[in-house]
């Protein structure tokens, strides 16, 4: 087999990768396996679960079951009351391979990545709870399954640190392709009256929208990453199998008629095709999405300034009527949030309406929803998104993957100021736990490598004749 090796350097003057054609490179430090030539010998794994690098291909297998039940759950809604067994099953399983990863980090001595794993878990019921408490209703801890998701950063770690992570993220763009041709299927069985959504939240009738026929929402993550990830390879390696993506991901975004996540994605699309510099745009995003947050916090203090108050359709009333009862409450709940709701009535008993989606007006929403807190780890998630070009590249992954992951950062930071994208089950919440994976992971090798090189220095003949010479 034959590698190519990469220009790009480590840190600290480490040397290059050497990249397989499957498009994962390796991190040439003392923690791996030395490498003499061109090649690459990957280490002995020890067969333990729970030793460093051990079954390193069961904790990807674990992932990307994960990843899958993450799809399933998504979809059984469509099957109406059949479908809820199938949903609450994938919940359960969800729940219980988030904390077996958390738990493996345990025993691993990876305690930061289990951490966040386990105050992740809690905050969700955590959150359920404040809301029982603000609004009256009766607890309930089956409410807080499509949020399970924000507790997968121990097992995406582990997938980091034993060099699995780039098979995770190739699983997780054909996921994306299967999602996208089945998206396309049930959006036409929709059209053509083959499938009835009555009853069911994931179909929105067109009597809501008199511009737009009958149509599903839309996993927005899986068609988001798809569709940069293919981008990304139509640059960079043209093929005809990509134009075939392309054209597949397409095709899900017209039948999605999602206005607004595809105003978003096209700009960063250009520019990407344009100056194919994710780690760039990526930090330009970040500053204009810190723009858009101000104008968030003004709009919340002023709602005169609105900007949904000029346009006529529905979705734009019942956005600005959601607005005015968050600035209104907000201030009420700005140290632990109104929590997250459940039952039919959501928020109803404390907006005291029907129609109040705190989800749908962005970063107000999440004001409303987590308190000043949960609102600045928002921002953070964003933040570790659109500036995580340079963290996986240091990892020893692909540029590829990583403008991939950028770009799909920047389109999902961008829509969260109309619609909070990495909150809820489906959205870009499995993308959030990845950053801090990624963030926790980089952290570490980087003490790691910069304890060698002040370790080496240490011992360098220089300083020892310095010493000698003292």
């Amino acid at each position: 087999m034959t590698f190519e090796v990469c220009k790009r350097q480590r840190l600290h003057g480490t040397r290059p990768a050497i990249t397989p054609p499957n498009g994962i490179s390796v991190l040439h430090a003392p923690t791996y396996a030395p490498v003499r030539g061109h090649g690459y010998h990957p280490p002995a794994r020890p067969n333990t679960l729970f030793a460093i690098g051990g079954f390193g291909n069961a904790y990807l297998t674990i992932a990307a079951i994960a990843t899958t039940l993450f799809f399933y759950a998504f979809i059984a809604d469509l099957l109406g009351p059949a479908g809820e067994g199938i949903r609450l099953s994938a919940i359960i399983v969800s729940a219980f391979v988030a904390m077996l990863g958390a738990t493996i980090c345990v025993f691993r001595g990876l305690f930061l990545p289990a951490l966040v794993s386990f105050i992740s878990m809690l905050a969700i019921f955590a959150s359920l709870y404040i809301f029982s408490i603000n609004s009256g209703v009766p607890f309930t801890f089956n409410s807080g399954g499509e949020y399970v998701g924000i507790a997968f950063t121990g097992l995406f770690y582990l997938t980091l640190h034993d060099r699995t992570f780039g098979r995770l993220l190739n699983w997780f763009f054909n996921l994306c392709i299967g999602y996208a041709l089945f998206y396309i299927l049930a959006s036409l069985a929709l059209r053509f009256g083959y499938l009835d959504t009555g009853g069911v939240t994931r179909g929105i009738a067109s009597a809501d929208d008199a511009g737009r026929s009958d149509r599903l929402h839309s996993a927005a993550l899986l068609l988001v990453y798809g569709t940069t990830y293919t981008i990304v390879k139509i640059r960079t390696n043209f093929r005809l199998l990509h134009t075939i993506w392309a054209a597949i991901f397409a095709l899900a975004w017209w039948l999605t008629e999602s206005r607004a996540i595809v105003v978003v994605s096209i700009p960063v699309i250009v520019a990407y095709l344009i100056l194919p510099k994710a780690e760039l745009i990526g930090r330009l995003a970040f500053s204009v999405f810190m723009v858009g947050v101000i104008a968030s916090l003004i709009i919340l203090i002023e709602p005169n300034w609105n900007p949904y108050l000029y346009f006529g359709d529905q979705s734009a009333s019942v956005r600005t009527n959601s607005i005015d009862i968050a600035s209104q409450r907000v201030w009420e709940y700005l140290g632990t949030g109104a929590g997250i709701s459940f039952g039919i009535e959501g928020y109803r008993p404390i907006s005291g309406i029907t129609y109040f989606y705190p989800v749908d007006i962005g970063l107000i929403g999440i004001l409303f929803m987590y308190g000043i807190l949960g609102f600045l780890v928002y921002i953070l998630i964003c933040f570790l998104g659109c500036t995580s070009y340079k963290r996986i590249v240091s990892l020893g992954y692909t540029s590829d993957m990583a403008s991939a992951v950028v770009l799909t950062a920047i389109i999902l930071s961008a829509y969260s100021l109309q619609t909070p994208i990495y909150n809820g089950g489906s959205s870009g919440v499995l993308f959030a736990t990845m950053f801090f994976a990624i963030a926790l992971a980089y952290s570490a090798t980087y003490r790691a490598m910069n304890r060698r090189h002040l370790a080496a220095r240490s011992n360098s003949p220089a300083k020892k004749f310095c010493e000698t010479a003292s």
